[in-house]
């Protein structure tokens, strides 16, 4: 390494290690609270991460003034690693789970939350992780290892955090996790319900999410930590098989092959991608380097499952076997396409666009999706705030008024939060930084590789490349400012999709041959290869604490209160509405029968859309005070801060909802800690509280 690159490394490394250790002090209260608070993992001694911290900040120095200083430990280390043969493999192995065991199942983590911390620990564990699978005997690290250290370590980081979720606790997990459980379970396990089966209902999910989450109910016996494994498994595995299938195992390759698969699997979980959509593209990598009357239904299924699971996707398995039908046509890059691959490519874009628009049934769904049909679309209930409930940013006061204008509305009928493209509350990095953050180093290394023609594109197929990727970057970055999003980048699945693909492609022609030697490219090519697999490990870990429940006897006691109070409602003859925590019936643990309206997802999606349609029935329940017991979540009637996380959804919330709510009922009981409100009916209205029903 140069002196000067050397130099501004050590900086970096000095300024991390400062921030490192701020982090760390804050987190312990201080400098007198470090020894009574802390202790790291496995008894080792108190104060020993401080002490670890300041030699790299020595060390960093001491290498910016003279790189000499340190050869003693340089050689130490090689001949230690000499040493250790082949149980330095356990060693490799053995640092990605004491870290996720670090920040997720123990204690610590909910203390050591510091970003820069964080980033220390895990280059430092990266780096220790390099430094074993090094087979070097003049070097401690080289590029190849860190690479391969870096797409492990991101892999266990993410299986670590999905899978701290597996548990029998009987309560939701997060804000939607209850209800969506009921969700999936009604296609398959209408049996668990009491509720009429003659009676026609149809859960707030597409059938694409429902059908695939939904399968353990199709036995008997299913647990909520079944359901909660399933869930791992399918936000995890699929996107490793999708990499696999992409990548093509070249010969002598196998294990860049499977590294390869590895890191798309890191890559698309910076969405993270919703696993319909990775399903559809493994048909369509499956197809394509298949015959054309075994890839065309394998297209055709991949277009009608993913717009079975979401309108916006109906077209992207046609756009990607055509895309990838182009860049495999071998003359192509000559600026020839032959007519054989025009064919192919027409042929399998149009087999995923009548799987995934479906001719009559796409144009019925985009119509109502475009509100072509009659819908009343209101000003808020009079107790609105002032200002506007729904603040947007250059919009008018008027929620009405913002969305009857154009310019606020493209396939919705909710409003577009432009400001959380940048940092912001919701979102603290912002779409456009996260994304940038997700993507570039990925887009430098094909730049390169397109730069000095190792992967040549003739004319039509840049243009198809550039086309696909930046219409699903337009489309995903419009979707994801619409309101109730923009926390994070899985509205940009397609465009992910498309990178990986074409990194695929990439890798075929000739970027797998560039990776074999990564100490002959430049500098900058370098660093951006190493990003491409560091930020796509680091991002999973940089917020994620363990799994942090309810103390027992709270949860045991609300349980209980909730059973006497189901109880007597119903044997008054009254109804009992879920709005949330709907799990509790799926599984038997609260018996009642179910009443299907409500439920807490659509109830916020349509107070989102400010849809009076929608309400007036809601508001005619709450008023004749149909429900002996409303079970939700915890309810204030509190307008949100600018400088809070969803604010916006909150005052729509708060506006259509909960207002509305406290008009007729009273919470008569309310625990934060377990987050269920039981609202049973006022005695008395007051007269001022009385809603305007159409």
């Amino acid at each position: 390494m140069r002196p000067i690159s050397r130099s501004i490394l050590s900086l970096l490394l000095l300024a991390l290690s400062i921030l490192a250790g701020r982090d760390w002090l804050v987190a312990a209260g201080g400098w007198q609270h470090v020894i009574e608070k802390f202790s790291l993992a496995l008894a080792l001694p108190v104060g020993l991460g401080l002490l670890a911290m300041s030699l790299v900040a020595l060390a960093s120095l001491g290498w910016l003034w003279s790189a000499g200083a340190i050869m003693p430990l340089y050689r130490a280390l090689l001949w230690l690693r000499a040493r250790l043969g082949a149980a330095r493999w356990l060693f490799f192995l053995l640092l990605p789970l004491a870290l996720v065991k670090l920040f997720m199942y123990s204690p610590l983590g909910f203390k050591l939350t510091g970003v820069a911390f964080r980033l220390w620990f895990f280059l430092l564990v990266a780096a220790a992780m390099t430094y074993f699978a090094t087979r070097d005997d003049d070097r401690l690290l080289r590029w190849r290892p860190a690479l391969m250290s870096a797409v492990l370590l991101g892999a266990v980081i993410i299986f670590g955090r999905e899978f701290r979720t597996v548990t029998d606790f009987p309560l939701s997990l997060t804000w939607s996790e209850g209800n969506r459980i009921w969700d999936y379970s009604w296609l398959y396990g209408r049996r668990l319900y009491d509720y009429p089966l003659d009676k026609r209902f149809d859960a707030y999910i597409d059938i694409g999410r429902q059908s695939l989450w939904g399968l353990p109910f199709l036995f008997d016996g299913v647990t909520l930590r079944g359901i909660r494994l399933w869930s791992a498994l399918v936000f995890t595995v699929p996107y490793i098989l999708l990499g696999w299938v992409t990548f093509r195992r070249l010969p002598g390759r196998l294990g860049d092959w499977f590294w390869a698969g590895v890191w798309a699997f890191a890559f698309l979980y910076q969405g993270p991608i919703y696993t319909p959509l990775v399903l559809s593209a493994i048909l369509v990598a499956g197809g394509r380097r298949r015959s054309l009357w075994l890839a065309l239904p394998l297209v055709y299924l991949a277009g009608y499952y993913a717009q079975a699971s979401r309108l916006t996707w109906m077209i992207a398995p046609a756009v990607w076997a055509a895309l990838m039908a182009l860049l495999d046509a071998g003359d192509a890059a000559e600026g020839r396409i032959s007519w054989r691959a025009w064919g192919r490519a027409a042929a399998l874009g149009l087999a995923g666009l009548l799987g995934g628009v479906g001719l009559k049934r796409g144009w019925i769904r985009l119509s109502r999706q475009l509100n072509l049909g009659a819908k009343t679309v209101a000003t808020p209930p009079p107790f609105a705030p002032t200002p506007a409930p729904l603040p947007l940013a250059g919009a008018p006061a008027d929620a009405a008024e913002a969305l009857s204008s154009g310019s606020n509305t493209i396939l919705t009928d909710q409003p577009l939060l432009w400001s959380r493209l940048w940092p912001n509350p919701t979102n603290p990095l912002g779409i456009l930084p996260e994304l940038l953050l997700a993507a570039l180093p990925l887009l430098i290394l094909l730049t390169y590789l397109l730069v000095i023609r190792r992967w040549r594109l003739g004319r039509w197929q840049s243009l198809a490349a550039a086309g696909a990727a930046g219409g699903f970057l337009l489309i995903g970055l419009v979707i994801s400012v619409k309101i109730g999003g923009g926390n994070n980048l899985h509205n940009l699945d397609m465009f992910l999709i498309t990178l990986v693909f074409l990194a695929a492609a990439a890798w075929e022609h000739g970027g797998v041959e560039v990776l074999q030697a990564p100490e002959a490219l430049p500098l900058g090519v370098r660093v951006s290869l190493l990003l491409m697999t560091l930020i796509p490990a680091f991002m999973p870990l940089r917020d994620v604490t363990p799994l942090e429940l309810p103390r027992p006897e709270h949860v045991e006691y609300t349980l209980s209160l909730l059973k006497a109070e189901v109880g007597r409602v119903l044997s008054e003859g009254g109804e009992v509405l879920f709005m949330d925590q709907r799990q509790l019936l799926t599984f038997g643990i609260v018996n009642a029968p179910l009443v299907p309206e409500y439920e807490k997802k659509l109830v916020m999606d349509r107070a989102l859309a400010n849809d009076m349609d929608y309400f007036a029935d809601f508001y005619r329940d709450l008023a004749s005070q149909r429900f002996g017991l409303i079970v939700v979540d915890p309810q204030r009637v509190r307008y949100a801060r600018d400088d809070e996380a969803f604010g916006a959804e909150n005052d729509a919330w708060v506006t259509w909802v909960t207002r509305p709510l406290y008009c007729y009922y009273q919470d008569k009981y309310s625990h934060d800690e377990t987050g269920i409100y039981m609202f049973v009916p006022r005695e008395q209205v007051d007269e001022d509280c009385v809603l305007p029903l159409p």
